[in-house]
């Protein structure tokens, strides 16, 4: 169910109300906005934003939305993590969005705050392979053509060693290792990038895709 879809559902609602009721297209924006305003840079020269953002609306705009909010959080995180990659910036940890009731807000009132979270302890992530293969992160991980890299990658166009991926308390990032053809992240050129979920490693001919379970 899209931004549409759940328009649709509660229309029947909205049209009861006096004034103009939040619609999920405006937490979006809202979500957007956030992001653009309170990104920041990280002890490595990173620039990231709040990977734990809370939404507050009034109770009846909040009822609005009844069983459908599980799928417009959902929508609303991937929203989120495509503005990111957007403004080439990552999050401090997962991705969450927490909604809330203000009894003091009226109806279309919506307030979206943001919170800088470190990655739990114990996270996993794993590389998906063009074929469907699953490989396990276990930082530091080198990535080439060598046999002692953690994820061995054959092809010319691949160096020995030609890149690694690494973690700190703010989560994954990848560092290319001097190679010869160089490492993409989402078709851009990197030397030195914060992971996000989804995005797309390239390495000579091969394409990994990060995956946050």
């Amino acid at each position: 169910m899209g931004f549409k879809g759940i328009s649709n559902a509660i229309r029947g609602a909205s049209s009861r109300m006096l004034r103009t009721p939040i619609s999920p297209m405006t937490l979006g924006y809202k979500v957007n906005r956030l992001l653009d305003r309170e990104r920041t840079s990280d002890t490595h020269g990173h620039t990231i934003v709040p990977n734990h953002l809370i939404i507050a609306f009034s109770q009846k705009d909040r009822d609005r939305f009844g069983n459908a909010e599980e799928t417009l959080r959902r929508q609303l995180i991937e929203v989120a993590h495509t503005h990111a990659r957007s403004r080439d910036v990552g999050f401090t940890g997962p991705l969450s969005i927490d909604f809330a009731t203000n009894p003091g807000f009226r109806t279309g009132r919506c307030d979206v705050s943001g919170e800088f979270r470190d990655a739990p302890i114990g996270d996993e992530a794993v590389l998906v392979t063009s074929d469907g293969l699953r490989i396990s992160i276990t930082t530091p991980q080198l990535l080439g053509r060598n046999d002692d890299c953690g994820v061995v990658l054959a092809g010319s166009n691949v160096s020995r060693r030609h890149a690694e991926i690494r973690a700190d308390q703010h989560g994954l990032f990848i560092v290319d290792l001097g190679s010869t053809n160089g490492t993409l992240v989402n078709g851009v050129a990197i030397g030195n990038h914060r992971l996000l979920h989804a995005d797309i490693v390239s390495i000579g001919d091969h394409q990994l895709r990060v995956e946050v379970i």
